[in-house]
């Protein structure tokens, strides 16, 4: 694994040498600051372009730990972050000169398999809740990445293979234990803080530390899932026979259209299958697909958790990254063609444009149920780059920014909370519309009044 070195000028170094390990008062983890030899792996996260120095990273093993390292902080002024269990890509986890606190410790699960619920720590991985709770015949929906944690995912509403079946991650969400940025625990639920539940149902981070989280589930087990692929140049057939597919299938039917570099040995524009439904009734589902003769045709019973596994490297590997998303209100041909050839000349190798069916059972939550607006939505765009020379940067941001311009016609003007890269409230605050938006902000005021929980994607105070 490469690790970024950093240069830091000799009054840096000096401050940094003198920064001595905390006491916290009641804190039972561990310590991390920048003189010991697990800082840097500690301090990093799955995108190369982030390179950030916290002075201390407090990993925490409950509760009681992430309060006595809040409370610290805000008694000696660092600044908060929290980091929960995945990527991080977006860099918000970790900031110069912050306190982390680093929930990754917390990985607990617990599966009722008669009350179909999971208690889920706050550090915990897709990875990790989807074993336990495939181990049961259940599932919510989850990351398409079992790398990327729960917490995060979830505050963000969750967008994940089984959305049109069970909807959003956050609207499977009955109940979480939070950590106020004054350091109390409390319960957010239906009956216990109903405003507090209401805004973490998908309107981010920002109004306390989730240390638990419990999730209502669903019986999943053996599903029909894997692939269809063609060369690039059937990107706009595929779509046109995908899109209207889509316009009327059952919600059995999940998935989603990916172009990208990296399959095929070339370009090529795949569909992504996961199936529900009797499995006797798949092959007459993808019958117009297979009318267009996929030159790679691997669609088969597999447990769910493959199907989870299927995209992600087994390998871990060091890379830079950007990610963004966009709701939209169509695939038409015209805006097929604007896609493939972005794709096709995209100056970075890795990384896919996926557009993603909407509808179902994500389509059916009442407008303000949760704080995420677009439910009448019928597609999003998600847009993923990698790359490994960091003289590459400008050309990558340059091509997604080029990217948002070219479809604008056919977008909401609306990104999804997860994939918004950079720090941006008026973008953000067009995720879940005027009204929603206010709410948001008078509960965050009412919750975090002292702007501590400002890190990332957060919801502005009101004024």
């Amino acid at each position: 694994m490469r690790r970024v070195k950093r240069c830091m000028t000799l009054s840096q170094a000096m401050a940094r040498a003198a920064f001595r390990r905390p006491a916290i008062r009641g804190f039972a983890g561990e310590l991390i600051i920048p003189s010991d030899a697990a800082f840097e792996e500690a301090r990093r996260v799955e995108n190369d372009a982030i390179d950030r120095r916290p002075a201390v990273i407090a990993r925490c093993t409950g509760p009681a730990d992430v309060a006595s390292a809040l409370l610290y902080a805000r008694a000696t002024g660092l600044a908060v972050t929290v980091r929960a269990g995945g990527h991080g890509r977006d860099g918000f986890a970790v900031a110069d000169d912050a306190l982390v606190l680093d929930l990754r410790p917390m990985r607990g699960v617990v599966v009722d398999r008669v009350r179909r619920r999971a208690r889920v720590q706050g550090g915990t991985t897709w990875r990790d809740l989807d074993a336990a709770t495939g181990a049961q015949g259940l599932a919510v929906t989850g990351a398409r990445l079992p790398s990327v944690g729960v917490a995060g995912f979830t505050l963000g509403s969750g967008s994940g293979w089984l959305e049109r079946k069970f909807g959003l991650a956050a609207d499977s969400l009955r109940s979480a234990r939070v950590v106020t940025a004054g350091g109390d625990v409390v319960t957010a639920s239906p009956s216990e803080h109903p405003d507090l539940f209401w805004a973490l149902r998908g309107g981010g981070p920002s109004f306390g530390i989730v240390v638990e989280l419990e999730f209502a589930l669903y019986p999943v087990n053996s599903v029909v899932g894997g692939m269809l692929a063609w060369p690039a140049h059937r990107a706009v057939d595929v779509a046109c026979a995908y899109e209207a597919l889509m316009r009327h299938a059952p919600d059995d039917l999940c998935g989603g259209l990916a172009l990208s570099a990296a399959l095929l040995d070339g370009p090529s524009v795949a569909v992504v299958v996961l199936w529900t439904g009797a499995p006797n009734r798949i092959d007459a589902a993808l019958a117009p697909l297979r009318a267009l003769r996929p030159t790679f045709d691997d669609v088969r019973h597999m447990p769910y958790t493959t199907l989870q596994g299927m995209f992600e490297s087994p390998e871990r590997y060091s890379a830079r990254m950007h990610g963004e998303g966009a709701f939209l209100t169509g695939l038409p041909p015209e805006f097929m063609a604007v896609l493939a050839e972005h794709q096709a000349r995209k100056p970075v190798p890795l990384g896919s444009l996926l557009l993603q069916p909407m509808g179902g059972a994500f389509s059916r939550v009442p407008e303000g149920n949760t704080p995420l607006g677009h439910r009448d939505a019928r597609w999003m765009l998600q847009v993923g780059a990698a790359w490994f020379d960091g003289a590459r940067d400008d050309a990558a941001l340059h091509w997604a920014a080029g990217l948002r311009e070219a479809i604008a016609p056919w977008s909401r003007g609306a990104p999804y909370p997860n994939f918004l890269p950079a720090i941006d409230p008026e973008r953000l605050s067009a995720s879940y519309g005027s009204e929603d938006w206010r709410r948001l902000q008078s509960i965050r005021a009412a919750w975090d009044p002292n702007d501590v929980f400002s890190a990332g994607q957060a919801v502005t105070l009101p004024g």
